[in-house]
C-alpha cells in the first residue's frame, strides 16, 4: 500500500531481483483478501498519516500479523506520527524509513522471502584476475594511492572492475565499480541489480547506470561480496579479499616509504664511495 510513485518503483526493483512480484493493495481489507488468493511471502504496510477508524485499523494489523507472523514491515516517515509510533511499538513491527528505502528494505525482505521460497540465487562465481595491492608495483606508486585498492574479476558473462577507497578522515570505505559484457566489452551492463553483502547480510542494493557503474559506502567489514544479476535469476558472485589493509594502510605506507628512503641513502653512499680516489 504505497502512494508515492518513486517508492513504488524502488520496491518493484527490489522485489523483482528476488524473483518475486508484488501486488499493490489499496487498504488492509483488500490486502487480507489477496492473502487468500496469492502466495504471499511478506507485507509492506504503509500506515495512513490520518487515521479515521483506529479500531478497524488495529484489527486489520492484528489479522495481518496472525496470518503472516514475522513477515510484516511498516513503511514510515523519519518522524512518524504518535499514533503510528504507538502501533509499531504495540506490536513490535519492524519498520523502514522512506529516505532509506533502497538500503534498509532489502535485508528486511530477504530474511523473509528467501526462507519461504528456497531460492538459490548464485549461479556463477567470478574469478579474481587482478589485485593491485598484491602486484609488485614500483616503489612509491602505492604511496601515492595509499588508500585505494583495485580489483578485476572475470566470469563467462561479464568483467567487473571495482575499487575500494578509504574515505579521508572517515572510518567508512567507498566501493566503486563498473561492469562490462565479457563478449562485447565496449557495451556496459546497464540497468542490472548489484547487491552488496557483509558478514551479517545485505548492506545495500544499486542499479548500474548507463555506463554500467555503481557505488556503495560501508564500514567495519572485514570482507564483502557483490551479487550481480546479469539476466533474470542469473546471478554472478564476486568475493573480495580480506579488507584488513584498510585499517592498517598507514603501516604499509610507512614501510614502503622507509624502504624507499633506505634505498636512496644506500645509493648515495655507493655513489660517494665510487667518487673517492683509490
Amino acid at each position: 500500500m504505497c502512494e508515492r510513485a518513486a517508492e513504488r518503483d524502488t520496491i518493484r526493483v527490489l522485489v523483482g531481483t528476488m524473483g518475486c512480484q508484488w501486488v499493490l493493495a489499496s487498504g488492509i481489507e483488500e490486502a487480507l483478501s489477496l492473502l487468500g488468493r496469492e502466495r504471499t511471502s511478506a507485507v509492506l504496510l504503509e500506515l495512513p498519516g490520518t487515521i479515521t477508524d483506529s479500531v478497524k485499523l488495529d484489527q486489520g494489523i492484528r489479522e495481518l500479523l496472525v496470518r503472516l507472523p514475522g513477515r510484516v514491515i511498516v513503511l514510515a516517515d523519519e518522524k512518524p506520527t504518535p499514533v503510528i509510533s504507538e502501533l509499531i511499538f504495540k506490536y513490535s513491527i519492524p519498520f523502514v524509513h522512506r529516505n532509506r528505502l533502497a538500503v534498509d528494505l532489502w535485508p528486511r525482505l530477504e530474511s523473509m522471502v528467501y526462507p519461504q521460497l528456497g531460492i538459490r540465487r548464485i549461479t556463477k562465481v567470478a574469478r579474481l584476475v587482478l589485485d593491485t595491492f598484491l602486484q609488485p608495483l614500483p616503489v612509491g606508486l602505492r604511496y601515492l594511492q595509499a588508500d585505494t585498492r583495485q580489483l578485476v574479476y572475470e566470469a563467462p558473462a561479464l568483467t567487473a572492475d571495482i575499487a575500494f577507497e578509504r574515505l579521508p578522515n572517515s572510518a567508512r570505505t567507498a566501493l566503486i565499480g563498473q561492469i562490462l559484457r565479457a563478449n562485447v566489452p565496449q557495451i556496459p551492463l546497464n540497468g542490472v541489480s548489484v547487491v552488496l553483502k557483509g558478514q551479517k547480510g545485505p548492506l545495500g542494493l544499486m542499479i548500474t547506470n548507463e555506463a554500467g557503474e555503481f557505488s556503495f559506502e560501508f564500514q567495519n567489514e572485514r570482507s564483502v561480496s557483490l551479487e550481480i544479476e546479469v539476466t533474470p535469476n542469473d546471478w554472478v558472485l564476486l568475493i573480495s579479499p580480506p579488507l584488513d589493509w584498510v585499517g592498517n594502510r598507514d603501516d604499509h605506507t610507512a614501510n614502503e616509504l622507509n624502504f624507499s628512503e633506505t634505498l636512496t641513502t644506500n645509493q648515495t653512499k655507493l655513489q660517494s664511495k665510487k667518487g673517492r680516489p683509490a
